[in-house]
């Protein structure tokens, strides 16, 4: 589907990261694999200089029929000239929304940070819990089998990380050594989900891209999820 154009004033001053606003949509055809898949696309709607002037104009499409298909929006800041940061899965931080522009979740972690934790009350999914995994081209029925490491497991493992790397040094690591030697980046604020294919098939997905479902689920469906985590 083609952009609907709104006319805006736009300011091209120097920015150091812009904000890129996207449109994640359903496809129109038939759920595949017995109804655990949904095709999806995605449409690049602009790109702001902050994120408060994406999410304005976001709320605009979101309230506008002629986006009725909307399935969720994301908003990723990435670096302006920046390699690294390129798309909503590499960036410096990254935000979903759903169809109707209310908040879904978060992450602060760029490429080349390190991540410590998540306070419980923004770990919005636990064992057990049925959810879909916007993939790619696709909405995928999952279930939750692990969640991302707290402020407080993270804050141990770098305890753990800092005794190693004294008995290492046989000598006290300076703030810097300590800091370089911690291994958590944003590879680690994931989930693990268990996929409907059984024999181990997972994936570990930014917290970005899980949503609750929106859609009936079968009784058939929920019992092989749920069976997935007894293997």
């Amino acid at each position: 589907m083609a952009t609907k154009i709104y006319l805006t004033k736009i300011n091209y001053g120097i920015m150091k990261t812009v904000f890129a606003l996207e449109r994640c949509y359903l496809e129109k055809g038939r759920l595949r694999e017995h109804g655990f898949v949904r095709p999806a696309g995605f449409d690049h709607m602009g790109y702001f200089s902050t994120r408060k002037k994406a999410e304005k104009f976001m709320r605009q499409c979101a309230s506008d029929s002629y986006y009725g298909d909307t399935y969720a929006f994301y908003i990723t800041e990435r670096v302006v000239d920046g390699v690294r940061f390129t798309t909503r899965f590499a960036c410096k931080s990254s935000y979903s929304y759903m169809a109707d522009g209310t908040l879904n979740d978060y992450t602060d972690v760029g490429s080349t940070a390190r991540y410590y934790g998540r306070t419980p009350d923004r770990i919005h999914f636990q064992p057990g819990d049925i959810v879909e995994m916007v993939a790619y081209d696709e909405i995928c029925l999952c279930i939750v089998a692990g969640t991302p490491r707290t402020v407080e497991e993270c804050q141990k493992y770098k305890e753990l990380c800092t005794e190693k790397l004294r008995k290492y040094l046989h000598r006290e690591p300076t703030k810097r050594e300590i800091a370089l030697d911690y291994p958590l980046d944003d590879t680690d604020d994931t989930y693990c989900v268990l996929l409907h294919y059984g024999d181990g098939a997972h994936e570990h997905p930014s917290p970005v891209s899980l949503f609750k479902t929106t859609r009936k689920i079968t009784k058939a469906q929920r019992e092989l999820l749920l069976s997935l985590r007894q293997k």
